[in-house]
């Protein structure tokens, strides 16, 4: 079946006269009258009675003509869909994201961007910011959500999108945890839970020691672990104290988990960032990052 000779079809029926039906088709009697021949072979059955009162419907007709209608429609909800591809950018974009921008910012933003792209998914794989970060470089995913530039500065380019501070997690019945801040000479004196050397955070706390000239004495690390809410768990057990993110730090406060005490010496916020190749990038990359480029935080 044909496309036109279902329409033809349709305004046969409606009208009840080929000859009006090729006005309003802007086309000839002739060829409408070819095109209900063509359905009427093809289905070997009448769909039309020529009678005085013009083209009357026949039992298989109004079968056919339902079903004519159904096709229509769902043709023209293809073109529309079609219309829609072409028109915006659609696609899956993978980022790879560490725990603070994938679990606290990159929702908010991603749902803000697929409202005004829906074509567009998102798919975050959980990675540290170093892993991330290589990821990028060997093409295996399109962005990379993380809380550290180090290192990468020529090969990357960076774009803001979050920010947060460090501050002290320590067990609810510390005798730190009543304290509104604490120096890092204090903190160095107690045993720490760390992230495991390739996170962001971890690499962002080995900075603010380095640059208060403070020995982050290695032996004093009372274990690493993989992320952020495993040391949230292992802080609130009371098997030493940690330095994370305060908003992943402010939840868990909110929950009664631990208490978060303010580093003195960590006043400013660390920047959050979303890091793309120096490379072209398809429309829909491009559109996101545009989209995050603009975003206020």
């Amino acid at each position: 079946m044909r496309i036109d000779d279902l329409t033809t079809l349709l305004t046969v029926a409606r009208t009840r006269n080929f000859s009006q039906a090729a006005k309003e088709l802007k086309t000839s009697q002739g060829t409408v009258s070819n095109h209900i021949s063509a359905l009427e072979e093809q289905f070997e059955t009448k769909l039309f009675e020529r009678t005085a009162n013009g083209a009357e419907v026949t039992e298989a007709g109004l079968i056919l003509i339902e079903t004519a209608k159904q096709i229509l429609q769902d043709a023209q909800n293809a073109k529309v869909k079609i219309n829609n591809i072409k028109n915006s950018p659609s696609g899956i974009i993978k980022i790879a994201a560490s725990n603070i921008p994938g679990e606290h910012i990159l929702p908010k933003i991603i749902d803000q961007f697929q409202k005004i792209q829906p074509n567009i998914k998102l798919k975050i794989e959980s990675q540290d910011s170093l892993t991330g970060l290589n990821s990028l470089l060997k093409k295996a995913v399109d962005f990379a959500a993380v809380g550290t530039t180090q290192g990468f500065e020529q090969e990357i380019d960076f774009t803001q999108i979050g920010e947060d501070r460090l501050v002290l997690i320590t067990p609810n019945d510390h005798k730190i945890g009543n304290r509104k801040a604490v120096n890092l000479k204090e903190i160095a004196q107690y045993p720490l839970i760390h992230r495991q050397e390739t996170s962001g955070t971890r690499r962002e706390i080995e900075k603010l020691f380095e640059n208060n000239k403070i020995q982050l004495d290695k032996h004093g690390i009372a274990f690493e672990l993989g992320s952020t809410e495993a040391v949230i768990t292992a802080v609130s057990e009371g098997r030493g104290l940690g330095i994370i993110s305060s908003l992943a730090a402010a939840k868990a406060e909110a929950a009664h988990l631990l208490k978060c005490v303010n580093i003195i010496e960590a006043k400013n916020k660390r920047k959050i960032y979303l890091a793309r190749p120096k490379r072209m990038l398809l429309k829909a990359q491009e559109e996101f990052w545009e989209f995050c480029r603009n975003q206020k935080f």
